[in-house]
């Protein structure tokens, strides 16, 4: 037998090995040892893992210039790209400063731009995945030759093509050298390409003379990345090729406009498109610098009619809008519009004002001495009396607030209120949710009081994000006259909340519509939302209400007029593979009618002089108008967009006033045949169960109700619980146990309900912890169709709410709730005690993501940490924790986290939020964009990373300004190991047992790393090994079979025994097998010597040894004999055929009687071998063959074996024969069952018949059967093919006619009868002695009954 050692490592760990191989870039391949990271790259996106292993890099610092192998210029006639060199002897590629990859095709690291022009990309083709890179571009330098205490020239960048991950892949623009100046763009997803453009002006303006762009890709998915231009001195412009759009004139990089236009980059014109004066709509007028449109048109440029509805753009003239906002809080007293706080990456004010009626924007001035909240954003606010209600919302550097905050609009001061909160129980439910909670991307609506509209008591706040909890499905309440807070409990259908949803409270139907979002698809991943559900504040009760088109998070939604919900901009990008061309910043607009329960996209007029797409905005309702201001589209907005609706009476037919949204819900009053709105209808009316005066809704096709009718029951259908299968817009009976019909439930129906069965911890010890299936018994159909008229307790009813909540906390905060830590879901709670309540020891969940505060135990509890932002989120929760880029960098794997060194924690000031302490090499710390390096400047290379910008350290006692590099390396650089001569050489040989060009490397047989001064250490082997890992110290042993760090111990697992310390370690060879040793894999380079040992156990028997080596190896081989030393027998024998033979004679085989220990084994050595090499090796023991005693043997058997084969297929055959008997006496029994009659027919005598003769011929009717007997027209067998139904045709009489009489139809008739098939059974009258070969044949051989 052969046995095949290939595979002696065991695969777990030659997956470490490999993992470990591909470094950092790789880790996330390599599930099993990047946990977190496999988890967060599965819920994000269920991600490719499109790794590029040979982007490892060497910098060669001394001349800026990086040598990349795996590519082969010169075989390509020596191009590389990016300006990178070709080194024909090499055939690889030396990558200038900012580029890596095989052809310098990736950008990386950071490079400064001097000249007065440029591009900037990310490479060719699509950009790499795990990726930072950072340009500067510098007008202070000396290249231009300009005096610095001049004014800094402005820097326009000009966007060409941008497409990058949307939400995960950003491009940083900042208006300064460092990261910590003021930030102007992040641009993300698909922005600008061919003629889809974002922006109206695709540019970015730097004015602080230097400007710094730095982009990180994270894991990912790549795409095709960014192009754009810059230009030095010159003015903002829709164009590259023009000045101010080519509307003005260019002033020390202010346009200074023509007439009839404005805009930073004059590209508004007052009077776009003439202002339709050619279609009669309106003139210009100079004076007022704007439209003077007839009466029934209106918009920027006339173009809109009145009746539909009018969008347009506000441009103050008096005063510049405050800087761009996005997830800020907006309220209105009076004729002011209130903006506070936002994200607004550091600049503004945090309130400021818009006076509606005077077009001017103002700041607030809070008074002297009065408390102030901190700046945030993703809070929510209501105005409620003269007071600015603000709750939540994400604080900087301090995260996610539960404050309420009252500004009082009279006398300018803020009020923090300490509101009454519901008692909570945190003794036996450590987790319960006590309010307020923390949350963001909540909101808040103001209803009117139980019973009374005008009064408005209550503030409602609906789900948002929470730190501790993750998304919520929870309502709050406040009253705001018992300053009392509560968190509710709701009825109906079972939601799902999330962060970034709209909420708007329609008079018509007196209900809070809430619609989109992001929420939670898994405890690892997050999906968009476009449910719309409704919840009435009164009842408590959730219903859900036909989808949206499309699903999106942070847009604006609004009852400008009862009836009609108008939804604006949002995020609608998903997952990148799941988005199917959505886009991160939405212009939609739709529009949704409560009454007939429908969805529908209207157009925005095309020449709006605004950059539409955007989400973050906000909007609120003035004098019947909607206003729009504000958002995000990778740059912050502060423009505004006002919508005013048109009116009814326009629309003259029923069709078009059905169709018809202007902004107004418009019905068709048939009495007096007119279009009114829905407002002048009675509410009793709208609602009534059979309308005849007002037609509300359009008339649909049968098609359309059809498809309709098919999707309502396909939603019914996914639904499992009574309070959702009924608390829904689709019509649905609700049968019971978790079954939801459009139609009506059957009136028998067998129903079967299936539930986990919960067991207990004390139950899980005594059984397999998997969960149970139990089968309920049948049950009639319930029928339910409302919502009181549902089962008290139900298991669908907790599945369902428990499979909403995806984290552990959230789970436990729920009673009827427990959490599974080993599955990561939650799932209804069932007690063995008779109290059927939960245990406090049960309830045990880790800390909240947001409550680890170091990189490393985030990254062990599957979390995501930011490094940038020093803050610790939920891996579901990225997008909803940084929705406008505040996270430079992150990620999911503790090698990645930053700590600073040892030698460095002394002095305080290399501390940063930045972390550059953790580098510890020149080329890791300019890659990040806030760090630079520190040379010491004794000319050995050693330094220090610390935070600063291009220009200067932010701390100068740390570092002097002329030892400051910020994107290139000192060109000296021996590591401290050496010094260089000429400002770029080392000086060779390096000291400090080091060696390489730039002293580098650990020399052979030592380890460590010697960077920046790094020690060597020496390899401590145990002299089983000369060599070892250069970072870790692990020995390579030079014998196949000891492993261990220091080579201390053998391979056991593999069959490796002995002691390395004092001898060796020996693979046990069994006897009569052949083994073959492949050492071919690349962990296997290091092996010179494999070694064997051998028992022979068969006392009486010669041992044979064979050895074959594919390659050129030396062999030794001793014997030791019980109780004595090894001794030698042969000596550096060559091993690439050998064979010999031990007799019996010579040595003593087997084991000795007294302790069974062996009396001979052979050692054998194989060494001085050089991988890759395979070995074959044997010992065997076998006895000579008899062959009179074999042959006898063999006989014998084979004899028996022939014997067998008969009797059993006698037995077979006697088994055929009983089988077909039963087979007959069965359809035998069938066939005298079956009811049989008799007809007779009087049959016609055309010739004269003897009935003598015909009784004589009886006595012959063998020879006329065959003849007589008519074929059959079917022949039907029966099961088993032992009878058979025969049916033939007879002619019925004439009456003496040539044919059948008239009322006949063919005077044929069918007549059946029963046969036999098979063999025929032997007729009672004999056949004549006639051979058998000259009988007829029939073609059916059986006989007619």
């Amino acid at each position: 037998m052969q046995r095949n050692t290939n595979n002696i490592t065991p695969r777990e760990k030659m997956l470490k090995e490999t993992c470990g191989r591909h470094n950092n870039m790789s880790s996330q391949c390599c599930g099993t040892q990047q946990r977190g990271a496999f988890t967060l790259f599965n819920a994000k996106y269920r991600r490719k893992c499109l790794i590029l292993m040979f982007m490892m890099l060497v910098h060669a610092s001394f001349n800026g210039l990086t040598q990349v192998s795996g590519y082969n210029c010169t075989a390509h006639g020596g191009v590389c790209q990016n300006e990178g060199q070709c080194k024909e002897d090499t055939g690889q590629c030396l990558c200038a400063d900012g580029w890596q990859g095989p052809e310098c095709q990736f950008c990386g690291g950071k490079v400064r731009m001097y000249h007065s022009t440029g591009t900037i990309h990310d490479g060719w083709g699509n950009y790499s995945v795990s990726v930072k890179c950072s340009w500067l571009i510098d007008t202070r330098h000396l290249h231009w030759g300009r005096k610095l205490n001049g004014k800094p020239p402005t820097i326009r960048m000009h966007l060409r093509e941008f497409a990058t991950e949307c939400g995960w892949d950003h491009l940083y623009i900042y208006d300064g050298d460092s990261v910590d100046s003021s930030l102007l763009a992040v641009f993300s997803g698909l922005m600008y390409r061919g003629n889809f453009s974002i922006r109206s002006v695709p540019q970015v303006i730097a004015r602080s003379g230097t400007a710094l762009l730095h982009f990180f890709s994270d894991d990912a998915y790549n795409m095709s990345g960014f192009n754009l231009s810059y230009h030095m001195d010159v003015c903002p412009s829709d164009t590259d090729e023009l000045e101010c759009s080519g509307h003005g004139k260019c002033d020390d990089g202010f346009c200074i406009c023509d007439p009839l236009f404005r805009g930073e980059a004059c590209n508004i014109a007052a009077c776009p498109n003439d202002c339709k004066a050619s279609e009669g709509h309106g003139v210009c007028s100079i004076e007022k610098e704007s439209c003077i449109c007839k009466k029934e048109y209106g918009g920027n440029d006339c173009g809109q009619l009145k009746a539909h509805g009018i969008w347009s753009s506000i441009n103050p003239k008096q005063s510049l809008p405050p800087p761009g906002t996005a997830s800020h809080a907006a309220a209105v007293w009076r004729d002011t519009l209130y903006i506070i706080g936002g994200e607004s990456y550091g600049r503004g004010e945090f309130m400021t004002t818009y006076d509606f009626n005077g077009n001017v924007w103002e700041t607030v001035h809070i008074v002297k001495g009065s408390s102030v909240p901190q700046r945030r954003y993703g809070m929510s606010t209501v105005m409620y009396g003269d007071k600015i209600f603000m709750y939540g919302g994400v604080v900087k550097g301090a995260g996610i607030s539960n404050e309420l905050w009252a500004f009082d609009v009279s006398a300018k001061t803020w009020e923090n209120i300490t509101v009454k909160a519901e008692p909570c129980n945190t003794t036996t439910t450590p987790y319960a949710m006590c309010g307020p909670l923390r949350v963001s991307g909540h909101t808040a609506t103001l209803v009117p009081g139980f019973g009374d509209k005008f009064s408005y008591p209550y503030m409602v706040s609906i789900f948002g994000h929470s730190p501790q909890y993750g998304y919520l499905n929870t309502v709050q309440e406040f009253n705001f006259g018992t300053r009392e807070w509560k968190i509710v409990d709701t009825y109906g259908f079972v939601v799902k909340g999330g962060f970034g949803h709209s909420a708007a409270y329609d008079y018509l139907s007196e209900k809070i519509y809430v619609y989109g979002g992001i929420v939670s698809e898994t405890e690892s991943s997050q999906v968009l939302s476009s449910k719309l559900y409704a919840y009435s504040p009164s009842t408590r009760i959730w219903s859900l209400l036909s989808s949206a088109p499309s699903a999106r998070l942070l847009h604006s939604a609004n009852f400008v007029n009862p009836g009609l919900m108008i939804v604006f901009g949002g995020n609608t990008h998903n997952d990148t593979s799941q988005s199917y061309g959505a886009k991160c910043y939405s212009q939609d607009l739709l529009v949704y009618d409560v009454f007939c329960d429908s969805w529908h996209m209207q157009d925005m007029p095309t020449h709006l002089q605004a950059d539409l797409a955007r989400f973050g905005h906000s909007s609120v309702v003035f004098e019947d108008a909607l206003y729009i201001y504000g958002g995000f589209n990778g740059q912050l907005l502060n423009d505004m967009l006002r919508f005013e609706p048109g009116f009814c009476v326009s629309y003259t037919k029923q069709e078009k006033c059905t169709n018809a949204r202007p902004g107004i819900k418009c019905v068709w009053d048939v009495q007096k045949m007119r279009c009114i709105p829905i407002t002048e209808v009675k509410r009793s009316a709208i609602y009534a169960r059979e309308q005849y005066d007002y037609y509300a809704c359009p008339s649909k096709s049968r098609l359309t109700m059809t498809s309709e009718l098919l999707n309502d029951v396909t939603r019914c259908h996914e639904l499992n619980n009574c309070p959702s299968c009924v608390s829904n817009t689709f019509g649905c009976t609700y049968c019971g146990s978790g079954v939801c019909t459009k139609e009506r439930c059957r009136e028998i129906t067998s129903v079967t309900s299936v539930f986990y069965e919960a067991t207990t911890q004390h139950q899980q010890q005594n059984q397999e912890s998997k969960p149970q299936f139990v089968v309920a018994a049948s049950t009639p159909p319930l029928n339910v169709k409302q919502l009181e008229s549902c089962p008290g307790k139900e298991n669908f009813l907790a599945i369902a709410m428990c499979e909403q909540l995806h984290s552990c906390h959230a789970c436990s905060a729920n009673t009827a709730c427990i959490w599974e830590p080993e599955h990561n879901r939650c799932r209804p709670y069932v007690s063995s005690n008779s109290l059927n309540t939960r245990l406090v020891e049960e309830i045990i969940c880790p800390p909240s993501c947001a409550t680890l505060n170091t990189c490393y135990n985030c990254t062990d509890d599957d979390c995501i940490w930011c490094q940038n932002e020093q803050r610790c989120v939920d891996r579901n929760a990225y997008t909803a924790s940084f929705p406008y880029g505040q996270c430079r960098e992150w990620t999911t794997h503790t090698s990645k986290c930053r700590t600073t060194p040892t030698r460095l924690i002394a002095n305080a000031t290399v501390i940063s939020s930045a972390q550059c302490g953790f580098y510890n090499s020149c080329t890791q710390c300019l890659d990040d964009p806030a760090c630079g390096w520190c040379d010491d400047g004794s000319q050995t290379g050693l330094g220090t990373c610390v935070e600063g910008g291009a220009l200067k350290p932010y701390d100068l006692t740390e570092c002097p300004l002329k030892q400051w590099f910020f994107t290139s390396c000192p060109r000296c650089n021996c590591n401290g190991h050496s010094r260089c001569l000429d400002s770029i050489h080392c000086e060779q040989p390096c000291s400090n047992l080091t060696f390489g060009t730039h002293c580098e490397k650990c020399s052979p047989g030592y380890w460590g790393n010697p960077i920046n001064g790094g020690q060597c250490q020496k390899c401590e082997c145990n002299n089983q090994g000369d060599v070892c890992h250069p970072d870790t110290g692990k020995c390579y042993c030079n014998t196949k079979g000891i492993v261990g760090d220091h080579c201390e111990k053998c391979d056991s697992q593999n069959h490796y025994h002995g002691d390395p310390i004092k001898s060796s370690c020996y693979y046990e060879l069994a006897i009569d097998y052949q083994f073959t040793f492949n050492l071919s894999k690349k962990e296997d380079r290091h092996f010179r010597q494999i070694n064997f040992r051998n028992s022979p156990v068969k006392p009486e028997i010669d041992a044979d040894f064979t050895i074959t080596c594919s390659v050129p190896a030396k062999m030794d081989i001793s014997v030791a004999r019980s109780g004595s030393k090894a001794e030698n027998i042969f000596r550096s024998i060559n091993c690439s055929t050998f064979r010999h033979r031990f007799p019996k004679t010579e040595y003593i085989f087997g084991n000795s009687p007294e302790d069974n220990s062996s009396l001979t084994t052979f050692y054998v050595m194989v060494h001085d071998f050089q991988p890759p090499i395979w070995i074959q090796i044997a010992f065997s023991q076998y006895p000579k063959l008899n062959l009179q005693q074999f042959f006898i043997t063999f006989s014998t058997c084979f004899l028996l074996l022939l014997l067998m084969a008969a009797i059993l297929w006698k037995i077979k055959q006697k088994y055929d024969m009983f089988r077909r008997r039963q087979r007959l006496f069965v359809e035998m029994e069938q066939m005298a069952s079956r009811p049989f009659s008799q007809v007779l027919v009087e049959m016609e005598n055309r010739e004269s018949i003897d009935l003598t003769q015909t009784m004589e011929g009886i006595t012959n009717m063998n020879k006329k059967r065959k003849k007589d007997c008519p074929s059959p027209i079917a022949l039907e067998p029966c099961s088993g093919n032992r009878a058979a139904v025969l049916s033939l045709l007879v002619r019925l009489p004439t009456g003496g006619l040539q044919h059948a009489p008239a009322g006949q139809s063919a005077g044929l008739a069918v007549a059946s009868a029963l046969v036999t098939l098979g063999n025929p059974r032997r007729p009672s009258i004999e056949h004549s002695k006639e051979p058998k070969t000259k009988r007829k044949q029939s073609q059916h051989p059986d006989s007619c009954t």
